[in-house]
């Protein structure tokens, strides 16, 4: 695994971004990982993959690392810390602040390395990455293919997250797992239902 700066030497200049919660969050992206890394042209079209992880968040990435596929070592991986929006707990006031900076962070970050997919699934750490792909992609920073997907959690049956209320309007995709969720917002053009994947 490389998780040393991009080279030259690798196959696409823009990175997927993929982004990390924490527990359930985690333990579900890994397996949507899995699925993008068994894709035949990975290699080709999703590499280099950055993972982003808030700086608070102490076991995302050895749960992440310990499901990847041994042949991934040849693949150029690095992992991203950055300011977590909210904490479990924090007051609402100084979430504003926290907040504010990581939207700072999310916008110099997606302005560096303008990735060509966000892929995300509910922890608020994706929240600020998300409109900063948005925003720069309408300002014309990111390549007009940029995708926003956002994989609404498994325990989600009737309801959606506060991250996914936030989201839906300007995902790309927004996936859901159950047909209650598909039922009550099938006017969405961006919204799927695949039965379940997780």
């Amino acid at each position: 695994m490389n998780n040393g700066p991009t080279t030259p030497e690798t196959k696409t200049k823009y990175p997927t971004y993929v982004i990390l919660g924490s527990g359930g969050h985690t333990a579900e992206m890994c397996k949507i990982n899995q699925a993008l890394l068994l894709q035949p042209s990975v290699g080709e079209n999703y590499q280099p993959i950055r993972y982003i992880v808030a700086n608070s968040d102490v076991t995302s990435r050895d749960q992440l690392s310990a499901t990847l596929p041994a042949w991934t070592m040849d693949i150029d991986v690095q992992y991203i810390s950055v300011p977590r929006s909210r904490s479990v707990g924090q007051n609402w006031l100084s979430t504003i602040f926290s907040t504010l900076w990581a939207l700072l962070w999310s916008c110099w970050l997606v302005w560096r390395d303008k990735p060509q997919l966000v892929l995300c699934n509910g922890p608020g750490t994706c929240v600020p990455f998300c409109y900063a792909a948005y925003l720069w992609r309408l300002l014309g920073r990111l390549p007009a293919h940029t995708k926003i997907v956002f994989v609404e959690s498994y325990c989600r049956v009737e309801t959606l997250s506060l991250s996914g209320r936030l989201l839906l309007p300007l995902a790309d995709m927004f996936v859901v797992h159950w047909p209650a969720l598909a039922t009550r917002y099938a006017h969405k053009p961006n919204l799927r239902y695949f039965g379940r994947i997780l």
